[in-house]
């Protein structure tokens, strides 16, 4: 059995039919409708959040990410994240997106909302601020290049620890007597060749 689901978004809807099982994000792909997802769907953030306005029972129950993420008021007032809920049961389901005011901006709005800001700006404080954002990056990098001798130099250490280890287990493994080194367990797949014999 289907699950018909009526989406709001952005001043128009959409409806259309999902398969029991479908994860609330998914069914916003299929029926065209857009929902910001900041993390990917990982339940790291709430940007995918939506009101589930007829149908609430037809959906899985709370997952952990859920709870973390939206406060106890937000789901008294029937919020789910679509990455984390899927419709389980057939039946009518309505939901809508929550606005951008209620949860958190993605990377895209905030970007839109500084190019606005940068738009409205006079050319001196443009520049002003091109300047400093040059400024920065060049410190980032800047200190990104001077970390990076001490970084090659602590993976050159790492690897002569690594090979030395294995020099040192050699040096071990041929004192051993006879006895003990056919007693020891056979090297688990993967691990290489066993290097205990002399």
């Amino acid at each position: 059995m289907g699950v018909n689901v009526e989406w709001k978004a952005g001043g128009e809807g959409r409806a259309g039919i999902v398969a029991e099982g479908t994860y609330l994000l998914d069914a916003a792909r299929r029926l065209g409708v857009r929902v910001p997802t900041e993390c990917g769907g990982r339940g790291e953030c709430d940007t995918c959040a939506v009101v589930v306005e007829e149908g609430a029972t037809l959906l899985s129950s709370l997952t952990d990410a859920e709870r973390t993420r939206l406060s106890p008021e937000r789901l008294a007032a029937g919020e789910r994240l679509a990455c984390q809920s899927k419709a389980e049961v057939g039946g009518e389901l309505r939901l809508r997106n929550v606005p951008p005011t209620v949860r958190e901006e993605t990377t895209e709005e905030t970007t839109k909302g500084f190019r606005d800001e940068f738009r409205r700006l006079p050319l001196r404080k443009k520049l002003a601020a091109l300047a400093e954002l040059e400024a920065v990056a060049a410190y980032d990098t800047l200190a990104a290049l001077a970390d990076l001798p001490y970084a090659v130099f602590g993976k050159g250490l790492d690897l002569l620890a690594g090979r030395g280890r294995k020099l040192s287990e050699r040096e071990r493994a041929s004192r051993r007597p006879a006895e003990h080194v056919a007693q020891e367990p056979a090297a688990a797949p993967g691990d290489g060749p066993n290097e205990s014999a002399p």
